[in-house]
């Protein structure tokens, strides 16, 4: 029902994110979401200028971050997520 209110890939990816435990790479988020690496890395890119996540790199991969911005943003879609389902 989520994807009547929002597009679903973004979502999806912002969810993910929200787990700070993991070391989300783009590579990770692509496969981790179902969707394609370009996808990601084009989304990514949007986001990060709009100022919901940092990317640091580290060796030969870009970690992914959520701001506190981001944060909100993907608990937001969470919340509205679960009072879709129910």
């Amino acid at each position: 029902m989520l994807s009547v209110f929002a597009r679903p890939k973004p979502c999806r990816i912002m969810i993910l994110l929200r787990d700070n435990e993991t070391q989300w790479h783009l590579s990770k988020i692509a496969k981790n979401s179902d969707t394609t690496y370009v996808y990601v890395t084009g989304l990514i890119r949007k986001l990060e200028k709009a100022g919901f996540l940092t990317i640091e790199p580290k060796g030969k991969k870009r970690i992914v971050k959520l701001t506190e911005k981001g944060i909100k943003v993907a608990n937001t879609i969470n919340e509205l997520e679960n009072v879709l389902e129910n």
